[in-house]
């Protein structure tokens, strides 16, 4: 109890000594706990346990809010990316980087509130189109360096980088998903067809 108590007092200090990180935080949980449609300016204050008018000091509209968190979200993604794309295993790692379960559940919300929001879509549409970039030009480095032909990613169809990396991520999504509606059909079949895939690659 004294840990989690000490934890408690840690994490209270910090928001106190960086509010904007609190906020972004606040509405982070709010989300994924009850969807965007739950997020507003008093819940996020009152979970960041800072005032309304503090709020609005550091984020003038909601979009503004949501904008702040999903730029968050996606720097904290180039970091992760960056890491691995440049481990032992790089596809192994993109794969388990496609496979969390916050940060899709959080691009899902955001997909979502982007049929609502034109300032939303255009970031999360820019967004797409900038990650699935990154993925085909690490996809096409990492198949160079190996030696890895598209042949190579199956024993029955030849996979160029873009379709792989499309597959990657409608698969990821898909078993995310699917697994937070209490859905497994197929799962561990997919599961274990990617891994055959991924050993196959890291044999060469």
């Amino acid at each position: 109890m004294k840990k989690l108590s000490s934890r408690s007092s840690q994490r209270k200090a910090e928001e106190k000594s960086n509010p904007r990180a609190a906020i972004l935080d606040a509405t982070e949980r709010i989300m994924l706990e009850a969807g965007y449609a739950a997020v507003s300016s008093r819940k996020v204050a009152t979970r960041a346990g800072l005032r309304s008018q503090l709020l609005h000091y550091y984020f003038r509209t909601m979009d503004d809010l949501f904008i702040a968190v999903f730029q968050r979200l996606e720097d904290q993604h180039d970091e992760h990316f960056a890491r691995a794309a440049a481990s032992d295993h790089p596809i192994r790692e993109l794969w388990k980087l496609s496979m969390n379960p916050a940060s899709t559940g959080l691009v899902l919300e955001f997909t979502a509130l982007a049929t609502h929001r034109k300032a939303i879509r255009a970031l999360i549409e820019r967004s797409a189109r900038r990650d699935r970039s990154m993925h085909v030009a690490a996809i096409t480095g990492i198949m160079g360096r190996g030696g890895i032909g598209a042949q190579d990613l199956s024993p029955a169809v030849g996979l160029s980088p873009t379709v792989l990396a499309l597959l990657m991520a409608s698969v990821a999504r898909t078993l995310v998903t699917e697994s937070a509606l209490g859905v497994s059909d197929g799962h561990a079949e997919m599961l274990a067809f990617v891994e055959r895939q991924l050993r196959r690659m890291e044999s060469r």
